[in-house]
Formats: structure tokens, C-alpha cells, sequence
């Protein structure tokens, strides 16, 4: 595998001397990289395979549903809106549960939200 390895990085090596790596897309900004904390270790490949094919495994998908939830009910100007949105969201807060995974990534996404919101002086975020 050594071989391999500094096989590898020569050939990075020669293209970053050559300036292939330069004005790339993207290049000189932060890399958007998908949370997958809470996915064993042994599945994170096969995951981001299926996701990349336009399929997610039932968990991320409530997952990313809570997101949207939780920030709909954040955004919510009607008391009845906020209401069913919170409510929905608290249904799938116990399927995420049922399926082993935490929901303290929501309380996490919803800490930094306020903290944003005092950063910009808005109390109401």
C-alpha cells in the first residue's frame, strides 16, 4: 500500500507544480461538507453513494426534513402556522429517535441561530 501511496503523491505533487490545481472552481473558499457525524463510521461511504444517486436511507432523510421543520417554525409569523409546523416537527423528533439516531443537532442548528440573531442585534430570529 506504500507504493501506492507515494505513487499517489507524486502524481499530486507534479500537478500542483504544473498549476493544474490553480482557478479551480470553488478554489480559495470553504469546503461545503455534509454533516454525517451521526452515521457509523462503516456506512459513511455507502451513504454518501446512495445520496449522490438521489437516494437517502430513511433516517438522513427525517433528518434533513427536522432541518426544514425546525427552520419553518423559527420563520413562522402566524402562531397557527408555527403550531403545526412544531407539531410536525416533534413527530419526526421521535421517528430520528426510533431509529437510534440523537436529535441534538437540532438543538445545536437552533443555539447557533440565536446566537446569530444576537450577533446581529435581532432578538427575533
Amino acid at each position: 500500500m506504500m507504493f501506492l501511496d507515494s505513487l499517489v503523491e507524486r502524481h499530486i505533487n507534479e500537478a500542483q507544480q504544473q498549476g493544474k490545481f490553480d482557478n479551480l472552481p470553488g478554489a480559495g473558499k470553504p469546503l461545503v461538507l455534509d454533516d454525517d457525524s451521526q452515521v457509523p463510521e462503516n456506512l459513511r461511504m455507502s451513504y454518501r453513494i446512495l445520496k449522490m444517486s438521489g437516494f437517502l436511507p430513511e433516517a438522513l432523510q427525517l433528518r434533513q426534513e427536522a432541518i426544514t421543520l425546525q427552520n419553518l417554525v423559527h420563520k413562522a409569523t402566524d402562531a397557527d402556522e408555527c403550531s403545526t409546523y412544531h407539531a410536525h416537527l416533534e413527530l419526526i423528533k421521535l421517528k430520528i429517535s426510533q431509529t437510534g439516531l440523537s436529535t441534538r443537532f437540532l438543538d445545536d442548528i437552533a443555539y447557533g441561530e440565536e446566537v446569530r440573531g444576537k450577533l446581529l442585534g435581532k432578538d427575533d430570529l
